[in-house]
C-alpha cells in the first residue's frame, strides 16, 4: 500500500483480503424496490447489511459473515462496537467486498497526497490503490460521510490498473456508490432488511469468510 493510505494501514487493513456482504432472498431475484429503498429505525445487523448489499451486486454471493477483517473495519471508527460491519465474497474468490456503518467518523479520513482518490460530491469520495505486479492487485473504497452516519466499503480482487471510474470491473463504481448511500446502510435500518438478513442461508457463523 502507499503511504498516503495512512487512515487503512493504521488499522492493519493493508495486508487483509477482505469481503462483504452478502445474499439474496429470491433465486434470481432482486428487491422491486432497490430504486427507492427507505430506511427504518431498526437496529442495523450484520445479516441486514448483507441482504441489503447483495440486492445492489449483479452477481452471486458465495459466502458471508463476521470475520477478523470486518471486525477490522469496525476499528476505523472511534468507538468498535458502535459500528456494524459485514464481509463477503462474491462469484467465487475474485470479489471481494466490506462494508462497516457507524454514527461516528472515521479516526483518520483518506489522504488525496497521491492523487489516487477523487470526490464524487454529496459526501461520498472515491480512493484507490493500483495493482503492484506479483504483490497486490489494488484496491478500491468509497467513504460516504453524510448526516447521520459515516459509511466505508472496500472492493478488491479485480486488477486495479487506474482510475476505477474507467475500469471495467465486475462490481462498478456507480454501484458502490448506490449502496453506501442505501438509506438501509446506516445504523438502523428497515425491519424488512433485519428479517430478509435472517433468512440468508451462506452466512457463516463462527468462520472466517476470507
Amino acid at each position: 500500500m502507499r503511504a498516503g493510505r495512512s487512515w487503512r494501514l493504521a488499522t492493519g487493513l493493508a495486508a487483509v483480503v477482505v469481503a462483504v456482504v452478502v445474499a439474496v432472498l429470491i433465486v434470481g431475484g432482486r428487491s422491486e424496490d432497490r430504486a427507492d429503498p427507505e430506511g427504518g429505525d431498526v437496529p442495523t445487523t450484520p445479516r441486514s447489511l448483507a441482504f441489503v448489499v447483495s440486492e445492489h451486486v449483479d452477481l452471486e454471493p458465495t459466502r458471508a459473515g463476521v470475520d477478523w477483517a470486518a471486525d477490522n473495519y469496525r476499528r476505523l471508527f472511534p468507538h468498535p462496537k458502535r459500528a456494524v460491519a459485514a464481509s463477503t465474497n462474491f462469484a467465487g474468490d475474485g470479489n471481494i467486498v466490506v462494508v462497516g456503518v457507524s454514527p461516528e467518523r472515521e479516526k483518520v479520513g483518506p489522504s488525496c497526497d497521491d492523487g489516487f482518490c477523487a470526490d464524487l460530491g454529496d459526501g461520498v469520495r472515491l480512493a484507490w490503490d493500483e495493482l503492484a505486479p506479483e504483490e497486490d492487485p489494488g484496491l478500491v473504497v468509497v467513504v460516504a460521510e453524510l448526516d447521520t452516519h459515516t459509511v466505508v466499503l472496500r472492493y478488491s480482487g479485480p486488477a486495479i490498473t487506474g482510475d476505477p471510474r474507467d475500469l471495467d470491473l465486475p462490481i462498478p463504481v456507480d454501484t458502490m456508490v448506490d449502496i453506501v448511500t442505501d438509506p438501509r446502510v446506516a445504523p438502523t435500518t428497515s425491519q424488512e432488511a433485519v428479517d430478509s438478513g435472517e433468512e440468508i442461508d451462506f452466512w457463516l457463523d463462527g468462520n472466517p469468510v476470507v
